[in-house]
């Protein structure tokens, strides 16, 4: 869905609060609604992307806005006003970094609005194992790329997966949460569609990149929202922002991992 094209872009490149906004797209309208795409993780800055949506059937690119004052602060009263990029108009970029377990507050003032969320960064888990998972069906077969965790014990968490094959980054969507797996130790199948591969399944030597993202609960429940009005047409992404914007901050965590498919590391399932 094109209107959605910079939110998605972030994704690939955001704590949750009782006031969930509902965000009424019309995809035939060409009134712009801004777009707000900010993001922090451990260690790095906060970024945030102002835009503004725009039709369906426009394929040019969004401009930038700039001259937004754009403030952040931490849950320990430090706070900043966030630099925009001399050389991309409308990216803005904190010298505060992320630190695990904090939480942040941003307020984006541009063109005589306020929009204010916060987010809070998840402790970071680690992979533990890769490997491949051969499913089977009848006589056909196929791979799957597979990676292991421990998710931590009584706490809520929610998980995301970018999966690269050969360099290049796939469109699969892979959300999970861990209820009804508090504390386990999972198997995390990142079931192929090779549609998405060139209509190709994975051959032995093919480069496996894993990107396993920890998010805040608010994020979850945009991406949730967002993947499910791609797939079927609705309209209501949830932002953890106030105010009519789409777009979310999100708060977020991220293990790596990169290897190659090859007959050791395959697992025959049943």
């Amino acid at each position: 869905m094109k209107i959605y094209t910079s939110i998605l872009y972030c994704i690939l490149l955001l704590s949750f609060f009782s006031c969930e906004q509902i965000v009424d797209i019309d995809l035939k309208s060409t009134e712009p609604k801004l777009v707000i795409d900010a993001s922090i993780t451990e260690e790095h800055p906060c970024v945030v992307l102002l835009s503004k949506s725009q039709p369906f059937y426009n394929n040019t690119p969004s401009q930038g806005i700039s001259g937004a004052v754009i403030e952040l602060r931490d849950d320990e009263g430090n706070s900043e006003v966030l630099k925009e990029s001399w050389k991309t108009p409308g990216v803005y970029m904190s010298e505060m970094l992320g630190r695990v377990n904090k939480k942040y507050s941003l307020k984006v003032m541009v063109e005589d609005g306020i929009y204010e969320a916060s987010a809070t960064i998840p402790a970071l888990i680690d992979i533990e194992e890769t490997y491949i998972y051969e499913i089977k069906a009848g006589s056909k077969s196929w791979y799957s790329p597979s990676f292991v965790f421990q998710d931590p014990p009584e706490i809520e968490n929610f998980y995301y997966t970018i999966l690269s094959v050969n360099d290049r980054v796939l469109k699969s969507i892979y959300l999970d949460d861990d209820e009804h797996r508090d504390g386990l130790r999972i198997h995390n199948i990142l079931f192929f569609n090779k549609e998405d591969n060139f209509d190709n399944d994975l051959q032995t030597g093919d480069k496996i990149d894993i990107e396993f993202q920890m998010l805040d609960k608010g994020m979850y429940t945009f991406y949730k929202s967002l993947f499910s009005a791609a797939a079927d047409g609705g309209t209501n992404p949830l932002t953890n922002f106030s105010g009519n914007v789409l777009g979310c901050f999100k708060a977020y965590n991220s293990s790596y991992a990169t290897y190659y498919v090859s007959t050791d590391i395959i697992y025959k399932g049943n």
